[in-house]
């Protein structure tokens, strides 16, 4: 048998190499840890006091890099947003900033006697009633998208949409007219569980682009549509079209392809940005195809709706 106190100092010895072993693990397992956590820590830090230039990086374990990957995209969404915020502010302030000037220096000639001639009068009055028209348009789009994006749930209901086409087309035909535009509805008898609202916000604002950039003597089409599961609103103008450099950013807040004739026209630029967000609201999308001198169709689809009767597959034309 061996010695009791020799085989207590190994079994010591041993638990002396266990603990320093753990020990040693724990040590390069702590500093493993705490650098990629320091480091989320610090950039959450000023990521909360408003620098989104901070990222976090990726390094360490296949977990802490999969961290700073998501905490790095998640910081430059955060960037793209506070980026795009800003802009639209500015944007927003310069839209504002352009109407009230025009209409503060026409009454103060109004007031104080600078519009001699009755004809100067009736053109500052006739200037400042329309820039307070096109103010009014401008901040009621504003609210429109602000009501948009605070909206936590669309709506449902039956909508008929040969109906919504019908209106929709009446409701515009005064201003087709003056335009000396052609407005038409080739619309199937369709039904579709959505926001009635919503989906006339859409229509409403497509309609209304199409026959602001459509010259005299052209025409406007509305389809309606089934594309599989899907319901198709199209529609397609014989306008100036838009050049393939501007389409990725017409459905930005305030971005304009020519800003003077949007200003005489009386958009207030956020249109097609309106219609976008009222489309993603009812579960859809836009898209748009179009040709400069050619004209622009512009489609609303919106996905698991009920095909109908009498309404055929809906197939776009070919440009000429």
């Amino acid at each position: 048998m061996g010695n009791p106190a020799q085989g207590t100092l190994v079994a010591g010895v041993i638990a002396a190499l266990i603990i320093a072993e753990a020990w040693l693990a724990a040590t390069i397992l702590v500093r493993t840890v705490r650098k990629p956590v320091g480091r989320a820590i610090d950039t959450a830090d000023r990521l909360a006091a408003g620098d989104f230039s901070a990222r976090m990086g990726v390094s360490g374990p296949e977990e802490f890099a999969r961290l700073g990957r998501a905490f790095d995209s998640m910081a430059a969404q955060l960037q793209r947003a506070d980026t795009e915020q800003k802009r639209f502010l500015a944007d927003l302030a310069h839209e504002v900033a352009t109407p009230v000037s025009a209409m503060s220096g026409f009454a103060v000639a109004l007031a104080d006697g600078s519009a001699h001639t009755v004809a100067d009068r009736t053109e500052a009055a006739d200037i400042v009633v329309h820039e307070s028209s096109r103010l009014k348009r401008l901040l009621d789009d504003v609210r429109s998208l602000n009501d948009l994006d605070f909206t936590e749930s669309a709506g449902s209901e039956q909508v008929d949409i040969h109906r919504l086409c019908t209106e929709t087309a009446q409701r515009f035909r005064l201003a087709a007219d003056k335009a000396q535009v052609t407005l038409r509805v080739h619309a199937g008898h369709l039904t579709a569980t959505t926001d009635p609202r919503l989906m006339e916000t859409v229509v409403n604002n497509l309609v209304s682009n199409a026959i602001r950039y459509t010259p005299p003597g052209g025409t406007v089409d509305i389809r309606a549509r089934r594309r599989r599961t899907a319901i198709v609103i199209a529609v397609r103008d014989t306008g100036i079209g838009i050049a393939p450099e501007h389409l990725p950013r017409i459905f930005d807040r305030l971005y304009r392809v020519d800003e003077a004739r949007d200003r005489v026209t009386g958009g207030s630029g956020l249109g097609l940005a309106l219609a976008r967000r009222a489309a993603q609201s009812i579960g859809g999308h836009i898209e748009v195809e179009s040709k400069p001198q050619s004209g622009s169709e512009f489609r609303l689809i919106l996905p698991n709706a009920a095909p109908g009767t009498a309404a055929p597959e809906y197939r776009p034309r070919p440009w000429r």
